[in-house]
């Protein structure tokens, strides 16, 4: 089932507005998914369980073929659409829409599962590709929210979010928190040449 969701979400995300943004789009989704995984196995999360948080993760952005402002509500309609139409019951459906709500920034996931996944949406922030990710995001943001800021503000505002966000699952405490805090570290020696 989790190859047909992957089909439908990947169908949807490649021939909406969605190709058009440089961060929220396909890849991202899928990167998403990947991070599930990745974080599940390393909490030793039972297979089923994971896919429940994969088929989350797949349909978390999609509501951004609808809208940009709350888009995880247009998530939520569109996996219970498609969910309902694929025999899925309440209770999963549910579950997949609670862990699609936990993405709303600020993050505030409810359980084990909804950190998985709130940590897989931002796992980038830990990464190498952090910068450019964020770049991605900075060109959408002026793009399609009309939001132009300078490149002493942009790193301003980025070096405050990750100082506030903090990962909530086992490993996300353990490991990607300290390579987050190499890219808190790296954007504090890019301000040291605006003084």
């Amino acid at each position: 089932m989790i190859d047909k969701i992957a089909t439908y979400c990947t169908a949807l995300l490649l021939n909406s507005r969605c190709n058009q943004y440089p961060f929220h789009n396909l890849i991202h989704t899928r990167d998403v998914v990947e991070n599930v995984k990745i974080i599940s196995k390393a909490q030793g999360l039972p297979k089923n369980k994971s896919e429940i948080i994969q088929i989350a993760g797949w349909f978390h952005d999609t509501g951004f073929s609808m809208t940009y402002k709350g888009h995880e509500d247009a998530s939520k309609k569109i996996a219970t659409q498609f969910l309902k139409g694929h025999n899925f019951n309440q209770e999963t459906v549910d579950e997949i829409c609670n862990l699609i709500e936990a993405t709303k920034m600020t993050q505030n996931p409810k359980n084990d599962y909804e950190d998985i996944l709130c940590d897989a949406d931002l796992l980038h922030l830990s990464t190498p590709f952090f910068f450019y990710r964020k770049q991605l995001l900075r060109r959408e943001w002026e793009v399609f929210c009309d939001l132009k800021i300078s490149d002493l503000e942009w790193y301003k505002t980025n070096i405050e979010f990750l100082k506030s966000h903090h990962y909530k699952s086992d490993y996300g405490k353990k490991v990607l928190e300290l390579r987050k805090g190499e890219n808190i570290e790296k954007i504090h020696e890019i301000l040291k040449y605006y003084h």
